[in-house]
C-alpha cells in the first residue's frame, strides 16, 4: 500500500522538514498546501497541491498523513489552528525524524514532532505534540518539551530542564540543570538561562 503525506505550509520550516523527508524516503508521494505559493509550483520535486481548501480532497485520495510545516517564531496560534483542522479531517499526525538525528530509544516522542538534523535527544527525555527540535538542539536526559514548544538550532537543554507549552528557546541558547521555563515563554538567541521562568513570559541575556 502506497503511504503518502501532505505537509501544510510551504515557507523555510517546510523545506528542512521536507530535505528530511526525502533523505529518509519513507513515502511513495508528497504534497504541500500554501496560501501563497500557487498551485502547481515544485519545492524539491514536490508540488503545491493548492491552499488548505484541498486537505479534504486530498484526504479522500489516500493522503492519509499530515504534518504541519509551518513554523513558530511568536505566537504557536496558527500552529495550533493547521493541527486541529488537519485532525478534524482525519489526517494522522506523523512525526519526522532526520536520520542524522541522535534520539534515545529510551525517550518519548508525541505526534506531529520534528526533530532536525543532528539534534540530540537523550534518555528519559520527553518530547509532547507538536514540537520542534530544530537543527543541532540538544534535549538532555530528563528533561521535557511541552506542546508546540520550538528549541532553536544549537539551543541546548541540560538534564532535568521542564519547558512548558508554546514556548520558545532561542538560537544558541543554553538551559542549565534542572530549569523550569513556563509556558508562553520566549527566550532570546544566544541566553543562557540559570533560574526558572514563570509562564507568559520574555527574558533574554543572562538569565540568574
Amino acid at each position: 500500500m502506497s503511504r503518502k503525506i501532505v505537509l501544510i505550509g510551504g515557507g523555510g520550516h517546510c523545506k528542512s522538514v521536507l530535505d528530511t523527508l526525502l533523505k529518509n524516503n519513507g513515502y511513495d508521494e508528497i504534497v504541500i498546501t500554501d496560501h501563497c505559493i500557487p498551485a502547481g509550483t515544485e519545492i524539491f520535486g514536490c508540488r503545491v497541491a493548492g491552499t488548505d481548501g484541498v486537505l479534504p480532497e486530498l484526504f479522500a485520495h489516500g493522503f492519509t498523513d499530515a504534518f504541519i510545516t509551518v513554523g513558530s517564531i511568536k505566537s504557536t496560534a496558527l500552529r495550533h489552528r493547521l493541527y486541529d483542522m488537519a485532525r478534524s479531517i482525519g489526517f494522522e499526525t506523523v512525526s519526522i525524524i532526520d536520520s542524522s538525528a541522535a534520539v534515545s530509544e529510551h525517550c518519548r516522542i508525541g505526534p506531529g514532532v520534528f526533530i532536525g538534523k543532528k539534534a540530540v535527544v537523550n534518555a528519559d527525555a520527553e518530547i509532547a505534540d507538536c514540537a520542534i527540535i530544530n537543527t543541532g538542539a540538544v534535549v538532555e536526559h530528563e528533561s521535557r518539551v511541552g506542546e508546540f514548544s520550538h528549541i532553536s538550532v544549537g539551543a541546548k537543554l541540560c538534564g532535568n530542564v521542564t519547558v512548558g507549552n508554546d514556548s520558545l528557546v532561542g538560537a544558541g541558547t543554553t538551559v542549565i540543570q534542572g530549569v523550569h521555563i513556563g509556558s508562553n515563554v520566549i527566550i532570546g538567541a544566544g541566553s543562557t538561562v540559570l533560574k526558572d521562568i514563570e509562564d507568559n513570559s520574555l527574558r533574554y541575556g543572562i538569565v540568574k
